[in-house]
């Protein structure tokens, strides 16, 4: 037994030796394979270049760290390389750093995600990003595949910034003040030939450059959402691989079949939520995102029509029009009234559907929404169908679509001159009202008449004889 503990003892003891330093001064978590990771929220300035921070002098072996995030250290400038690592991600946001040296970055060869996000950063030099020679390429950061420049002051990027970094395939440059995509910014975005995701939201940009989503040929994800876009960048139409966009928060107010989406044969889910201005979705806005499946349309204050025909097309030599196979549609916190039943091809193909905080009217034209599609709203998201309120007519405001489906009703249609029921109670009452006014006065008018009242309607000789005696009198005194 005493054996059993010294052992534990030693074993402990190893252990407490094997931890990296960075654990000492760090919060410190390690993994099944004993891979750390480091977080880092005091000042570790001195420490981070440090080789025996990194490196396990007994065994010349850098420390199994698996990332380390360094946050609120007031770097500025990143000066000295890091040493030699196995580090997996490095994370280096919200350091107020302005200046990143040359190489800085090229002994960590393992390092797939650099993130440099809510810091100061105007310029990158050429070789910020600069990596070790390698045969057949020109000195790489061979795993870097995600860089995080969000957040930061760049108007501009140099053509050359990313030629060490030619593998990475998820750019982030949100909420950076480029407004305009100068030449040379093209350049580098377009250098990186696998970019799969680009992130340019909240950038200032209100168009993009033609021929822009040419090169890179693999980009299934953009983001343009928080920009100035008044209507939808027809470069979109040159992507190649394109699955998914945001264009959330952009002051478009009408889309139309002019400004709206261009062919993207490729795009399959689609987000124009939040936007301020956002009136009317017209006739064939989305009609050519023939394959179409996720569609986001929520929040968007002022959104009061989505025409029937929005969706639809009829194709080149089309007896019929066609729809996208849309299978989730989000329409909640708009101002719609109504929507048209032919917006969807196949209702009951949907597997997620939201129209909820909608101030719907309760009317024949929203009838189709009671009998047609509260069954499969029902089986989709139960609680959601529930909760679809009745917005007008006002004696119906307290009733869901629920209720009326469950007794059957039908709601009743406005009149030729567009009346509406809540209406009409008031009309009925102004009518009486009148006709109980109107009938006394005329029945009184017609009894003074006959009775001569106040000399009104007198046409008797005693009448004439008085009102002349009375029109000498005045002539008399007026002489």
């Amino acid at each position: 037994m005493y054996l059993f503990f010294l052992f534990l003892t030693l074993a402990s003891l190893s252990n407490a030796q094997n931890v990296p330093p960075f654990c000492k001064i760090c919060t410190c978590e390690n993994d099944d394979n004993n891979n750390f990771e480091i977080t880092c929220t005091r000042n570790v300035n001195m420490y981070i270049n440090d080789n025996s921070y990194w490196m396990d002098q007994n065994n010349n072996r850098s420390y199994s760290y698996k990332s380390l995030t360094i946050h609120n250290n007031p770097i500025l400038t990143l000066k000295k390389q890091f040493p030699p690592s196995n580090i997996v991600l490095l994370n280096l946001a919200n350091n107020s750093i302005v200046n990143i040296s040359d190489s800085i970055f090229s002994n960590l060869q393992n390092m797939e995600t650099l993130i440099l996000s809510y810091n100061n950063i105007e310029l990158l030099h050429p070789d910020a990003f600069d990596g070790q020679y390698a045969e057949g390429d020109f000195r790489p950061l061979k795993s870097l595949k995600k860089l995080h420049l969000d957040h930061n002051r760049l108007h501009s990027l140099d053509g050359d910034i990313f030629e060490h970094t030619s593998r990475v395939e998820v750019l982030t440059l949100s909420h950076n003040p480029f407004k305009i995509l100068d030449q040379q910014t093209i350049v580098a975005i377009t250098s990186l030939v696998f970019l799969k995701e680009l992130d340019l939201s909240y950038t200032e940009l209100a168009n993009l450059p033609d021929y822009f989503l040419h090169t890179p040929k693999y980009l299934n994800l953009l983001d343009l959402s928080g920009n100035a876009f008044e209507e939808i960048p027809k470069t979109l139409a040159n992507s190649h691989n394109l699955t998914t966009l945001y264009m959330n928060n952009n002051p478009i107010v009408n889309l139309t079949s002019e400004n709206g989406f261009p062919n993207i044969s490729t795009l399959k889910s689609l987000h124009l939520n939040f936007m301020p201005e956002l009136l009317n979705i017209s006739k064939g806005a989305l009609s050519k995102l023939a394959n179409l499946e996720e569609l986001y349309i929520f929040d968007n204050i002022k959104l009061c029509h989505i025409d029937k025909a929005a969706l639809s097309a009829r194709r080149d030599g089309a007896e019929y029009a066609t729809w996208p196979p849309i299978k989730k549609l989000y329409l909640q916190d708009n101002k719609l009234t109504s929507i048209d039943m032919q917006l969807i091809l196949n209702w009951k193909s949907l597997n997620a559907l939201d129209l909820t905080n909608n101030p719907w009217t309760c009317e024949c034209e929203n009838q189709w929404m009671v009998d047609e599609l509260m069954p499969t709203y029902l089986a989709i998201d139960a609680n959601k169908a529930k909760s679809l309120r009745c917005a007008a007519p006002i004696e119906m405001a307290e009733l869901t679509f629920y209720d009326i489906y469950q007794k059957q009703s039908s709601m009743r249609c406005l009149d030729l001159y567009g009346h509406r029921p809540e209406r009409d109670g008031a009309l009925l009452v102004g009518i009486l009202a009148g006709v109980l006014i109107t009938i006394p006065l005329i029945l009184f008018i017609i009894y003074s008449y006959q009775r001569h009242w106040f000399g009104i309607f007198d046409d008797s000789p005693a009448s004439y004889t008085r009102q002349f005696y009375k029109r000498t009198m005045s002539n008399d005194e007026y002489l």
